[in-house]
């Protein structure tokens, strides 16, 4: 059995390592890339949090539903849920070429949707840290 609370903090830390990219991306210029790592970001600190109360198995990448099983445990995840849902776009069409009909990633995003990315980001990361911290044992 894994030890869930060390498992916990390891998602938690990479995802604050990858928070800490985001404004360097943006920056950049990187719109796509930026939101691709915010949706990274939001689905590490939802991992945390599943590890944190106790979720062995956990198999989406999905933002909407990390969202959903983090509510089983705590209601404020579903209000967030409507929130950051749009992370879900960028897990696979800011990343490849074919995913978007003639044109690809890097010429699709815009310095708008690096910023909303981000805030959503920032968003579900608030939550978990407010409810991590609660937990002193990641």
């Amino acid at each position: 059995m894994k030890d869930l609370a060390r498992e916990a903090s390891r998602w938690w830390r990479q995802a604050q390592a990858d928070l800490s990219f985001l404004t360097v991306a943006r920056q950049a210029g990187r719109y796509d890339t930026c939101c691709f790592l915010a949706q990274q970001v939001a689905e590490k600190a939802l991992k945390a949090y599943l590890f944190q109360q106790g979720e062995e198995l956990i198999f989406t990448h999905s933002i909407f539903k990390l969202c959903d099983l983090a509510a089983r445990h705590l209601a404020d995840f579903a209000p967030l849920k409507e929130r950051v849902k749009l992370l879900d776009f960028y897990y696979v069409e800011a990343r490849y070429p074919n995913a978007l009909e003639d044109v690809i990633p890097a010429e699709f995003y815009s310095d708008n949707d690096a910023q909303q990315a981000i805030a959503m980001a920032e968003a579900v990361m608030a939550l978990v840290r407010q409810e991590l911290d609660a937990r002193p044992t990641v």
